[in-house]
C-alpha cells in the first residue's frame, strides 16, 4: 500500500475521526476520515494494472488466471 493509505490509521490515532469504513475491492482500497479541523479526506490506492486496463477488464483477467490455476 502507498504512504497515503498508511496515513489514515495515523490520522485516526492522532485524533481524527473515521468518515466511512474502509472499502476494499481487491484491485482498489480506500479510506475516509476527518482531520482535527473537520476537513474530510479520502485516500485510495488502485492497482496500476487495473488503472491501465480498466477495473472490469482487470477483474476479468484475474478471474481467467484463477480459473487456469490448478486446485
Amino acid at each position: 500500500m502507498t504512504r497515503s493509505i498508511r496515513s489514515a490509521p495515523a490520522a485516526l490515532a492522532g485524533g481524527g475521526s473515521e468518515a466511512d469504513g474502509a472499502e476494499d475491492y481487491g484491485f482498489m482500497y480506500s479510506r475516509s476520515f476527518f482531520d482535527l479541523d473537520g476537513h474530510g479526506w479520502q485516500v485510495m490506492w488502485m492497482d496500476p494494472a487495473a488503472a491501465e486496463q480498466g477495473p472490469e477488464a482487470f477483474a476479468a483477467s484475474t478471474r481467467d488466471a484463477d480459473a487456469d490455476t490448478p486446485a
